[in-house]
């Protein structure tokens, strides 16, 4: 057995490999590995840690079992049949029981979890808030957490903000603590990706930036490289990178405060400006709709699906 495995070793994957081909961060593998022996590792005389390549197909069906709402420590040590056993007994006992409950109970836990995160938000308590954070991020994997806890509750913020239950000391509390902890995720997928570029942006005077680290955590998934441009990019600097980058895609974050009919013009200049074949994507609380050759996206698992099929780009 030893020999065998020492003769895999140029094919042996490191685990920041392992993280890019499954979508799994580092973080988590590592505390998966601490904390349930799995995915276990071999030693290399070196000391460093090494995995085999037949973990990249039983690790993506841990993550998609965690979607399905199992329990990491369930599963995580599960053998790729028993995975398969675990998704084929959901998916057949969904067909059995009624969707609208089990969907139900579903979203009354994550209301749960974003009222106690909306509670520590309002204390200042950045201890508890951060624990839970990078708690629910290792259970639930980048897109459940983005799709069912980060987005609903930056919407649930932006309510409390508008009616006067949080104030702006608070909104921006919370805001630092999220764009800081995605802006992180989403930077270590990123790294040494040989993918496709895609250009982030925001446009000339948004102050809200939640919108594209969320967006960049999704695509952080995929094989696309990111580019992002953060806060604030001026019309011609954006046309100017999409350009030097040849990116095909440019994915544009629009918030609510900054709103459609500002949005609007600009966008439209942007189309005119790049080649068309460059897709154009917006997202955001302020996306304005119905504009011609500009796809506009605001369903986080609807995004991930259209960036991984390759007939769109």
């Amino acid at each position: 057995m030893l020999a065998a495995v020492e003769n895999q070793n140029e094919s042996l994957l490191t685990i920041g490999e392992l993280s890019r081909r499954t979508g799994i961060t580092t973080h988590t593998l590592r505390m998966w590995e601490k904390r349930y022996d799995s995915p276990k590792s071999i030693r290399l005389p070196s000391g460093h840690r090494r995995y085999l390549p037949q973990e990249i197909e039983r690790l993506r069906a841990v993550a998609r079992t965690i979607k399905l709402g199992f329990r990491a420590g369930k599963v995580v040590g599960g053998t790729l049949e028993e995975l398969h056993n675990l998704m084929g007994f959901e998916s057949k006992r969904s067909s059995r029981v009624p969707h609208s409950t089990e969907s139900d109970l579903l979203q009354q836990q994550y209301d749960s979890k974003i009222n106690q995160w909306l509670d520590w938000i309002s204390e200042f308590d950045e201890e508890n808030l951060n624990i839970e954070i990078h708690r629910e991020w290792g259970l639930q994997g980048p897109l459940s957490f983005i799709t069912n806890l980060a987005s609903p509750l930056i919407t649930q913020i932006g309510k409390k903000w508008e009616c006067g239950d949080f104030t702006v000391a608070q909104e921006h509390f919370a805001t630092e603590i999220l764009s800081n902890f995605l802006g992180n995720r989403w930077r270590r997928q990123n790294e040494r990706k040989p993918g496709k570029t895609a250009i982030l942006a925001t446009l000339p005077g948004e102050n809200h930036l939640l919108g594209l680290q969320m967006c960049a955590v999704v695509m952080s998934t995929t094989d696309w490289k990111i580019v992002s441009l953060g806060l604030d990019t001026p019309e011609e600097d954006i046309v100017a990178t999409v350009n030097q980058c040849g990116s095909p895609l440019l994915c544009v974050s629009v918030s609510g405060w900054y709103g459609a009919s500002r949005a609007k013009p600009i966008l439209w200049r942007l189309r005119k400006e790049l080649n068309r074949r460059t897709n154009i994507v917006v997202g955001g609380g302020g996306a304005p709709d119905n504009l011609d050759e500009i796809k506009m996206m605001n369903d986080f698992d609807e995004y991930y699906k259209w960036l991984t099929d390759p007939v769109n780009i």
